[in-house]
Order: structure tokens, then sequence, then C-alpha cells
């Protein structure tokens, strides 16, 4: 059984051009995603998904320079960036990460994937609807559903988002959400806007050098220690972007 990580990137943000390759604690926060998704024991392989406009060029050359595997599709039909990827990289199992979420959970990662492999789901997500802070969502389809939704859906939301076809349609696929263990703050940690890289910054400093791998909880921690801290972000709502 093979589980693949696929990270959705681009460098054309309309809020925030180039934040993928934006340094936190001097490294690129696509760097720092990548390496947290290789502490997670269930996945086997994390691959970076691109465009293959110009603009993603250093994208691309990142991931060549660090070797990290890359794919590039289509700029706007990102379902069928998936689709292609993963012919170039085929999994049993595929979980869809947005390189805006530098705060990825490993350790959440694990249990999402091995509550979707528990339950033989389709398709399994912590955000639909939400249960965790934006910017810690996770979602795992199975290869095939993938493939299926590539071959079904005909709209521009639906193949620009990847997942809506799967989860819109459980007549035909089996959808599980994941549950928080207990209510969480649904905050915002998630990199939109500038606000939004400044808390970031501010977590890393504090965490990362004792931790690399700090977790969800960690920072919560940390954040009910600071809590002016969110005022940083907090005029904006979650899920306002179309794209990473």
């Amino acid at each position: 059984m093979k589980v693949n990580a696929f990270i959705q990137a681009r460098m054309s943000s309309s809020r925030l051009p180039g934040k993928v390759l934006t340094n936190i604690v001097d490294k690129p926060m696509l760097q720092h995603i990548v390496e947290r998704l290789k502490n997670a024991k269930m996945i086997n392989e994390v691959v970076v998904l691109t465009s293959n406009e110009h603009s993603d060029d250093a994208i691309s050359t990142f991931c060549d320079s660090h070797h990290i595997a890359c794919f590039r599709g289509s700029l706007n039909d990102v379902l069928n960036r998936f689709y292609m990827a993963s012919q170039i990289y085929p999994a049993d199992h595929i979980v869809r990460i947005t390189a805006d979420c530098p705060l990825v959970d490993s350790e959440l990662v694990d249990d999402i994937v091995a509550k979707h492999l528990a339950a033989k789901a389709d398709f399994t997500s912590n955000c639909h609807p939400a249960m965790y802070p934006d910017g810690l969502d996770v979602e795992v389809m199975k290869a095939s559903a993938l493939h299926s939704a590539q071959s079904q859906a005909d709209t521009a939301h639906q193949r620009e988002h990847v997942t809506p076809f799967l989860f819109t349609h459980q007549e035909q696929f089996l959808c599980v959400n994941y549950d928080a263990p207990t209510e969480l703050p649904l905050l915002r940690l998630t990199v939109d806007h500038p606000e939004d890289l400044t808390l970031i910054k501010k977590i890393y400093s504090v965490l990362y050098p004792l931790d690399t791998n700090f977790n969800l909880q960690k920072t919560l921690n940390l954040l009910a220690e600071n809590p002016t801290w969110l005022d940083d972000n907090k005029q904006f709502s979650r899920n306002e972007a179309t794209q990473v």
C-alpha cells in the first residue's frame, strides 16, 4: 500500500506573490512543508506539484537543487495536474496539501491517513466541515477516486480545487470526516497575506529551534501564552484564497 503526498504550489498568488519560497527561519516555506511531511510515517513519497507557467520556473529550480520530486502541469486545471502527477508518481492513495500551510502536522497527517485506510474510504479530510485551524487542512483520496474525478468533473470550480467533486458526490464515494479529539480554536494559521506570514514567523522563531517538527499542540500552547500575536491576521476570513 503506497501513499504519496502531493503539495500544490505556485508563485503567482494574487495576495502574496512568491510566498511559497519566502524564507521562514532561513529556509523557504516550501522546504519546511516538504521536510515536515517527510516526518510522516504513513507517507512514502513527497512530490511538489506546480504549473508549467514560466512564473513557476523558480519552484522547479528550487526542487531540482534540493532533490525534491516535482511535477509540472496545468495552472488552472489543478485536478488534471494531480491526475497527471499520479501517473508519474503512482500510489494507491494521495494526500493533498497546499503550499501555504507551513504548520502542517506530520502526526495529524499520519492519523488521518490511518483512519482513511481503516475505513476503506475513497476520501477523508479534516476540513469538510472544518475541524482544525486553517492551515492544518489534510485531504486524502484513493487514486481510483482521483481518476474518477478527473474523468467526470466538468466545472471550473471542481477542476481548480481538485477535491470538490469527491465530497459533493457522496452517493458515489465513501467520504469520511476526521473529527478533532477535542474542540479546537479555528485559528488562521495559513499564509495568504503579509500579516499571516508575520504570525507564522513568530511561531517558528520560538518553536523551530527547539523542535524542527513541532506539532499543532505546541503551536496552540505558544499562542495561548501569546494571545496578542493573533491580532496580526484576525481581520481575514477562512479560505479566502482560491488557489495557493
